[in-house]
């Protein structure tokens, strides 16, 4: 009796013991790369400062992160362009890694092999010992930082954002976000109590302001587009061949009064100021942004090709990047464009208007798409990752990531925005020797408040390297306000 009792616990321990020896054996071999890169494993937040990161650097190796030594044998990251800091990111024990310096960690702290991939089981020990072997890499950005510089003094005072990138690419060359924040008194050691402290009245100062610099404007920002959205209209019109660049608008225009202080005209959804012309094109009705014809345009396109033309330019959709960028928005309700107000819906929209929410970096993108022939390249700021050797670890490959438009109505297109700059409203945007295209809006946000100013383009027109979106926030005329600022960070990159 007492020897099977015996028995029955001892098969009871091996049955427990199998167990648990089966369970850490799946942590430690099955799950064990998993672990140790799990953002809050302990032990891996505070190997993140017992040892120098890689750093961060510009596309020609200028310093944007860098690891000092601090007290208590610690490391602390130290970012010389602060301005960049919602999109670089920070370390601190406080709130982990954020931005870049957490889409680049692997390399940065050392846990990726030569070939790029992360490391795994096998390196599970050295990984989360107290001294972990400083094997870290080096991340190039595709950032330019006196592109960055010369963007930020172009944009002046006010809020809002730009946003510059290769359209062949997708390379992201320079994104200004305003306000924005500095991140160095955020960052401290392990240990550093008074550090501590600091970085938590400023972290709190932050999250209180009422302007958001913690909101990163260019990937983040939700906007009305305003006429720059008669970009997609245009597109959508000429892909579906519903009109080509040289159909034809006929209006009567009525004398000036209080309330239109120039020539106008109008149907049953808005009025238009924008030219003195009685009869033109497509292409004038785009460089005049005449909201009337555009309205009817979008009607002729019809909700459904309309919505269809929208989301094969990316909207509805998050556009794959390394950090987190926001979706831009056809409407704010699901039954915007089959509700009472479709018609209203449609034809609002077509202008720029609706319920539309976008971000500087779609829109960058839209004229990225016309310029690149019809395809829409695969956004992107990681470049490349160097060892301490200097030899490559992993590169980017650019790649396409939508084609909303086939080569022939990209370039339909792309003459019209070019037509748009050289007798538009969109001139003020003109780098003086250079053809290129464009579109500047204003976008109304009801009430007494003053729109938004935007201009979107790219440059040169023959063989476009750049393109770019520009918003201020309450600042008025596109014309006025946006396209001179487009016009000289153009004008830096293109070294005029």
């Amino acid at each position: 009796m007492q020897r099977r009792a015996f028995l029955r616990v001892f098969a009871l321990f091996v049955a427990g013991f199998t167990a648990a020896l089966g369970a850490l054996s799946y942590w430690l071999l099955a799950r064990a790369g998993e672990l140790a890169q799990r953002l809050d494993n302990p032990r891996l937040t505070l190997a993140r400062f017992q040892q120098p990161r890689g750093r961060l650097l510009d596309r020609r190796g200028e310093l944007l992160a860098v690891s000092e030594q601090a007290t208590g044998g610690f490391y602390v990251r130290r970012y010389p362009q602060p301005s960049l800091g919602p999109l670089i990111g920070l370390l601190s024990p406080q709130l982990g890694a954020t931005g870049l310096e957490q889409a680049a960690d692997q390399f940065l702290r050392g846990a990726a092999r030569e070939s790029g991939v992360p490391a795994d089981a096998d390196d599970l020990v050295a990984q989360l010992s107290p001294n972990p072997p400083a094997v870290t890499a080096d991340v190039v950005l595709t950032i330019d930082a006196d592109l960055q510089r010369a963007a930020e003094a172009a944009f002046g005072d006010g809020d809002g954002a730009v946003i510059v990138l290769d359209p062949r690419s997708g390379a992201i060359l320079a994104a200004v976000s305003r306000p924005t924040f500095d991140p160095n008194p955020l960052v401290y050691a392990p240990g550093d109590v008074a550090g501590a402290r600091r970085a938590e009245a400023a972290w709190q100062e932050l999250q209180s302001d009422g302007r958001q610099p913690l909101l990163f404007r260019p990937l983040q920002g939700l906007y009305t587009p305003g006429s720059t959205f008669k970009t997609v209209t245009l597109a959508a019109a000429l892909a579906r061949r519903v009109m080509t660049p040289a159909s034809s608008f006929s209006y009567s225009l009525n004398p000036p009064n209080r309330q239109q202080p120039q020539p106008w005209h109008a149907n049953q959804f808005v009025s238009c100021h924008n030219h003195t012309a009685t009869t033109f094109d497509l292409t004038r009705a785009y460089a005049y942004s005449c909201n009337v014809a555009f309205s009817e345009v979008g009607l002729k396109i019809g909700a459904q090709a309309y919505q269809e033309a929208m989301r094969a330019f990316g909207l509805g959709e998050q556009p794959p990047l390394e950090v987190p960028a926001e979706a831009s928005l056809p409407s704010r309700r699901p039954d915007f464009f089959t509700g009472d107000e479709a018609t209203f819906a449609l034809a609002s929209t077509a202008m720029g208007q609706g319920e539309l929410a976008v971000t500087p970096l779609l829109m960058a993108l839209i004229v990225a798409a016309i310029a690149n022939d019809g395809a829409m390249p695969t956004p992107y700021l990681m470049s490349e990752a160097r060892s301490v050797e200097g030899s490559i670890l992993w590169r980017h490959t650019p790649s396409t990531w939508k084609r909303p438009l086939d080569r022939a109505t990209a370039a339909a297109a792309k003459a019209v925005l070019v037509a748009s700059v050289e007798e538009g409203w969109a001139r003020a945007g003109k780098v003086p020797g250079v053809l290129m295209g464009g579109k500047t809006g204003t976008a109304e946000l009801g009430g007494d408040g003053e729109p938004h100013a935007w201009f979107i383009g790219f440059a040169p027109a023959e063989s476009p390297q750049f393109a770019i979106a520009v918003v201020k926030e309450h600042a008025g005329y596109g014309s006025a306000q946006a396209a001179p600022v487009a016009r000289a960070i153009l004008a830096a990159a293109l070294g005029r």
